[in-house]
């Protein structure tokens, strides 16, 4: 890569629990790894071993934390991870406040907002903030830096999509399509020549190594949480 490129090497988190045995949410401000997300990011750290980051990003959860620990694990030298708010999770509102005739469209398709007219996700924070606080930081990554830059972002499913439809040229459009599993890899890269962003372009997306193929992967991850909230309904009227 030429001096005016930046590489960003963007992961989401592996495997979480959200729900207990007795299908009540976790908090997700305290959500950590399961034993399948440990084995699922520790399948990326193998992929990325050798390359040298020149900075290492996560949000401050816990499990997005985990995630940037175990990629950096075979790192000889690697770099301190800065810890940012400002790409933490979109913040829901409670799970038991939505009705259930607004559950299809406000869980399993609440990345659908902006088609939908939808403001808040899941009673929540506002999409447009949440949209604002992200790409904020990220521009402010991108223009402090002294090229060529190779930078490793430990983020969340939301905080990606947001970031690729920024790639697309989409900002304030459905995030719907952008899917991102468990532990998957994005490498875009940017140039940046004279303090303007002059390209974009993705060289991979949503990659999974510890299943390339997508086998049984057929849920998003507002699927999962729609199932979720629908067992917990049926468990309490039951």
């Amino acid at each position: 890569m030429d001096n005016d490129w930046i590489r960003i090497y963007l992961v989401r988190h592996g495997h979480v629990n959200y729900f207990d045995e007795n299908h009540q949410p976790v908090n997700p401000k305290y959500a950590v790894l399961s034993e399948l997300g440990i084995q699922q990011i520790q399948a990326v750290a193998d992929l990325i071993r050798n390359i040298q980051f020149d900075e290492v990003y996560s949000s401050t959860m816990p499990r997005s934390i985990q995630t940037a620990e175990v990629l950096l694990a075979k790192h000889d030298g690697a770099q301190a991870i800065q810890f940012c708010d400002e790409i933490c999770e979109i913040r829901s509102g409670r799970l038991r406040e939505i009705e259930p005739q607004q559950a299809l469209q406000m869980i399993q398709y609440a990345y659908r907002f902006h088609s939908q007219h939808v403001e808040n996700f899941m009673l929540g924070e506002k999409w447009s903030d949440f949209e604002s606080r992200i790409l904020t930081w990220f521009e402010s990554i991108l223009f402090k830096l002294s090229q060529p830059k190779q930078i490793l972002i430990s983020s969340h499913d939301a905080v990606n999509r947001v970031l690729i439809n920024w790639m697309y040229d989409q900002v304030g459009q459905d995030i719907y399509v952008q899917e991102q599993d468990y532990g998957c890899l994005n490498i875009l890269d940017i140039e940046i020549h004279e303090d303007r962003i002059c390209n974009k372009r993705i060289k991979l997306q949503n990659y999974t190594p510890y299943n390339p193929a997508k086998l049984n992967l057929f849920n998003s991850a507002m699927d999962d949480v729609y199932q979720a909230y629908t067992q917990m309904k049926q468990m309490k009227e039951s």
